[in-house]
């Protein structure tokens, strides 16, 4: 399908468009219906309102590799702090 006629199949949005819509993921994806309601969600639906041209949706290897990117780099953050903290303590302890 050429850009242009990409463009023409586009439904405009509207709350009821994205009701069906978030509805329909819930029962595909067999989310808790508490799933909308909750802050990561509509943090989700916040960024990609803002899109002006679509969303990129990463596909598995890349959403996978995210994620052991974030866990690296908290696991880090948590070394330092508790190295911090351990070191602070053996001192109070001396």
């Amino acid at each position: 399908m050429t850009e242009r006629k990409l463009l023409e199949c586009v439904v405009p949005y509207s709350d009821q468009l994205f009701r069906k819509a978030a509805i329909k993921w819930l029962i595909a994806t067999d989310q808790p219906i508490q799933a909308l309601e909750h802050l990561r969600f509509k943090e989700m639906v916040d960024v990609a309102s803002r899109a002006t041209q679509g969303v990129k949706i990463p596909g598995h290897k890349a959403t996978h590799a995210e994620i052991m990117c974030m866990f690296k780099s908290h696991l880090t953050k948590l070394r330092k702090k508790l190295n911090v903290h351990c070191h602070s303590l053996h001192y109070c302890l001396l």
